[in-house]
Order: C-alpha cells, then sequence, then structure tokens
C-alpha cells in the first residue's frame, strides 16, 4: 500500500468516525447537555459544500464522495440523538 493510500483511509475513517463516539455518549448517557448542534448544523452545510467542490473540481472521485456523504450521513445521526434526548426546559 502506497503512503497515499494509508493517508486516504486514516483520514476517512477519521472524518467518517468522529462523530460516532458522542453519539455513543448521548445514546448511553440520554443527556446531549454538552453537545453543540451548532457544530453538526455547520458540519452538515461543510460536507455539502466540500462535496460539491470535489465534484465540479475533480469530477466523481468515489473515496472523496463516499468520505463526505458518510460523514453527512454520521452528523444527521447525532442531529437525531440531539432531538431525541434533549431536554426542554
Amino acid at each position: 500500500m502506497s503512503v497515499e493510500t494509508v493517508l486516504g483511509i486514516i483520514y476517512n475513517v477519521c472524518f467518517i468516525g468522529c462523530f460516532w463516539p458522542q453519539i455513543y455518549k448521548s445514546i448511553k448517557t440520554e443527556s446531549v447537555e454538552d453537545v453543540s448542534i451548532w457544530l453538526c448544523f455547520m458540519s452538515i452545510v461543510g460536507y455539502c459544500a466540500a462535496l460539491s467542490y470535489a465534484l465540479l473540481r475533480f469530477g466523481f472521485d468515489f473515496w472523496l464522495c463516499i468520505n463526505y456523504i458518510l460523514s453527512g450521513i454520521s452528523v444527521i445521526a447525532m442531529i437525531l440523538v440531539y432531538y431525541k434526548y434533549k431536554r426542554t426546559n
């Protein structure tokens, strides 16, 4: 495996998986007090912009598209968990 491939795998795993520890913790504790919902919304906008940029700049690149799409799904999962456990004051 080339260095480029290894870095690409690390990059994808980190981006796709970065929200899952928070999702797990939120489900386990049934609390989302420390979650920034604005970070989630900004992440979705960022992933959509990055996907659009990649498609326009490089054409269809499978791994870039998978990265941004699965990362976006991770954020959407966090938002769903957030609204499920959000405490109304």
